[in-house]
């Protein structure tokens, strides 16, 4: 959702969206993968009701995994701006400090820091966004902050129907403590899929290429939604790949009134 990063998807995925959208959400959200048993939590407020469509948003992320051999946890918040001009481009940025550890093979690997996401929003038709935007520009040399650049197009020629194309190209890094795990020194991920919502439920289908584990994956969710927040289930399961993997997730959203 790079080119329609409303709401928490843009402190997540490309700041520069929260302008899209005018919109005051609080969010909170948990997903378990069983490949490295990893556990991700997170929450968030994000608010462009301003009068100029100025977005803003905070966020806080919290890490915790066991890839083989090894365990891993980190802790990761900031703060996200967003920058309309008119209603055809969009810039964002944003800032956050992390702090991450993993222990194994006799040794530890500790990051600590500041370092941020820059992005852009065009969309030259109202049914039509394209995004580019920069992930970890400082490089922090870890996996769980990698540095990396991304892309992606939204469609929406039906009311209530969105198709997403996105692209991430990131760069590889070898953990020391897990020195059996993959690490191609870039990594190449394509997803793709559509959400259509009705007035109380939503629906995405998707699927994509993970880059860093070579596994092809189908992915889906449903939300419940009122004019007061918003109830979501996803599933990702891998369909190829040697390091098959499921993640659930559960989130919600608490719409509050611009006023």
């Amino acid at each position: 959702m790079r080119a329609a990063a409303t709401g928490d998807a843009g402190p997540m995925l490309n700041p520069s969206g929260i302008s899209l959208m005018r919109s005051y959400s609080a969010e909170s959200a948990y997903e378990y993968g069983s490949r490295d048993s990893t556990h991700d939590g997170r929450v968030s407020l994000v608010d462009s009701t301003s009068g100029s469509n100025l977005g803003g948003g905070l966020f806080y992320t919290y890490h915790k995994a066991s890839p083989a051999g090894s365990s891993q946890s980190g802790q990761l918040g900031g703060a996200s701006v967003s920058f309309p001009f008119g209603d055809v481009v969009f810039l964002g940025g944003t800032v956050k400090y992390m702090d991450f550890s993993s222990g194994g093979n006799g040794c530890t690997l500790t990051r600590k820091g500041f370092t941020f996401d820059a992005g852009v929003t065009i969309r030259p038709l109202q049914y039509l966004a394209l995004a580019v935007v920069g992930y970890n520009l400082t490089n922090p040399g870890i996996s769980f902050a990698p540095q990396a650049l991304g892309g992606g197009v939204s469609l929406s020629l039906v009311p209530g129907l969105l198709l997403l194309f996105d692209s991430v190209m990131e760069r590889g890094y070898k953990d020391p403590t897990a020195p059996q795990n993959p690490s191609p020194s870039k990594a190449y991920y394509m997803m793709g899929g559509g959400e259509y919502m009705a007035k109380t439920v939503a629906l995405r289908l998707g699927g994509g290429r993970d880059g860093l584990n070579k596994n092809g994956y189908l992915s889906g969710g449903l939300s419940a939604v009122s004019t007061i927040g918003a109830l979501d289930l996803s599933l990702r399961q891998d369909v190829s790949g040697d390091r098959k993997g499921t993640f659930v997730g559960v989130a919600a959203r608490l719409f509050v009134p611009a006023n």
